[in-house]
């Protein structure tokens, strides 16, 4: 039998513990993935019928794109292409860069965490990334850092969230912002000679998310279900900027820092808030 990808979607192998793992499971299925799980409910018959994944899956949750500035005409159609954004809600801004994407490029692959590669119709398009300091995550980096490069080399397209967490205060009550980006995506870009485009997402996940955030990671973890499910039948404001200018990223292309604040910065510029804040979040592997 077939699995439904939102049974395939939980944050609980993210703990290190049983204990952890069933406390995630927990909070998840009270906080809304049990009825997550309902909506997507043969969801697969539409996609074998021909539909488009991520056509059907965000009609499933009646989520509504707000392009603040920007369209999707913005992305060229061919040629090899890194998406950059920030990354404020979770699966939300996966599942959107994943339309967004297939709407304009049709093969395309987004670097995202290895947890996300369970659901069966992801696990094609997803290139594993972990951000832990382990020896293994290392060496699973490398090797996705070698497809992404043989990948933008053959002219194909990738997203990416650099911040690798999901935006986060500095402090519970302060503005959640992606922390410094990693430098994993300056070498992408410096070494496939990639174009580069900036789309930036509005508004941040809930109050309770950025408290817990800082109370334990494992509630962090069971609460990003939630944050998804908030955002169901709701709109999502973004801007999609331009190519950024190849002269600008040539300059950097030996200083992955500057890069990446570079990239960063031109990312939140898109927003659409009378004061432009650059803030650095807070970081959960600092």
């Amino acid at each position: 039998m077939k699995k439904d990808v939102a049974r395939d979607i939980s944050y609980s192998s993210s703990a290190q513990s049983f204990a952890g793992r069933a406390l995630i499971r927990s909070l998840e299925n009270m906080t809304g993935r049990i009825g997550l799980i309902k909506r997507a409910a043969d969801y697969e018959l539409e996609v074998e019928s021909g539909k488009n994944f991520w056509e059907v899956i965000v009609d499933r949750y009646h989520v509504k794109l707000d392009f603040v500035t920007g369209q999707l005409d913005n992305l060229p159609n061919s040629g090899p292409l890194v998406v950059v954004s920030n990354h404020p809600y979770g699966i939300l801004d996966g599942l959107i860069l994943g339309y967004i994407l297939s709407q304009t490029r049709g093969d395309f692959r987004i670097l995202a965490h290895r947890i996300f590669r369970k659901a069966r119709d992801l696990d094609k398009v997803i290139l594993p990334i972990s951000f832990d300091e382990s020896r293994e995550a290392a060496e699973q980096n490398i090797t996705t850092r070698r497809k992404a490069l043989n990948y933008l080399r053959e002219g194909g397209c990738i997203g990416i969230f650099p911040g690798g967490t999901v935006s986060t205060a500095v402090k519970p009550f302060g503005r959640a912002m992606d922390p410094n980006w990693r430098r994993f995506t300056a070498k992408l870009i410096s070494k496939s000679g990639a174009s580069v485009l900036p789309i930036h997402f509005e508004g941040t996940n809930s109050r309770l998310f950025q408290i817990a955030s800082h109370l334990h990671i494992n509630l962090r973890m069971g609460l990003l279900i939630n944050e998804f499910r908030r955002k169901v039948d709701n709109e999502v404001k973004l801007s999609i900027g331009n190519i950024l200018p190849s002269d600008e990223l040539s300059a950097r292309k030996n200083d992955a820092n500057a890069m990446m604040n570079y990239l960063r910065n031109e990312t939140y510029k898109l927003s659409t808030e009378s004061e432009r804040i650059f803030d650095v979040g807070f970081d959960f592997d600092s």
